[in-house]
């Protein structure tokens, strides 16, 4: 009489076989299958910000922003904001990180998160944040093409506080 274990070794073959296939698709769904480059035109509009105010502009993936902690360091854009109130950022490159199968992005392989910080004379550095993942899912924000966003916020709408990513727009 055989233990149970050698009846059904079949078993064992065909879990360890369907365990190696699982590791492997999953292993392909988080790696991208490329990375797309996209570009983004901000033109930001502040009426009533305070005479020599800066504008920093950061972007990257929404779990990698470093919150109120930020001090500019890396930042992609770093200028004076005019008398005006309005300052046109250099043209952003956003990659994009696509899936297999489905083409949809993958967040940690994406910049889906553009944070623009006013910063004054003195005073609290103001905050705005351009999420810009529905862009990326509708196709306005794709290769080959350049969306312009142009913002019109007053000095009073914008946020003091930077928020952590998950409180982020």
């Amino acid at each position: 009489m055989d233990p149970i274990h050698h009846r059904r070794r079949w078993y064992y073959a065909l879990w360890s076989a369907l365990l190696v296939l699982s590791a492997g698709a999953l292993a392909l769904w988080e790696n991208p299958s490329r990375t797309d480059l996209a570009s983004l035109q901000v033109v930001l509009t502040v009426p009533g910000a305070p005479g020599g105010s800066r504008l920093q502009a950061w972007a990257g993936p929404r779990k990698a922003w470093p919150g109120a902690a930020w001090s500019g360091q890396g930042a992609f854009a770093d200028l004076a904001l005019p008398a005006s109130g309005t300052a046109t950022l250099p043209l952003l490159r956003v990659p994009i990180a696509r899936r297999r199968w489905v083409r949809d992005y993958i967040p940690r392989g994406t910049w889906d998160l553009v944070m623009l910080k006013v910063v004054p004379p003195s005073g609290a550095p103001r905050y705005y944040a351009l999420p810009v993942a529905e862009d990326i899912r509708v196709g306005l924000l794709r290769p080959r093409y350049r969306l312009t966003a142009s913002i019109d916020v007053s000095w009073n709408n914008l946020k003091v506080d930077a928020g952590p990513p998950n409180r982020v727009p």
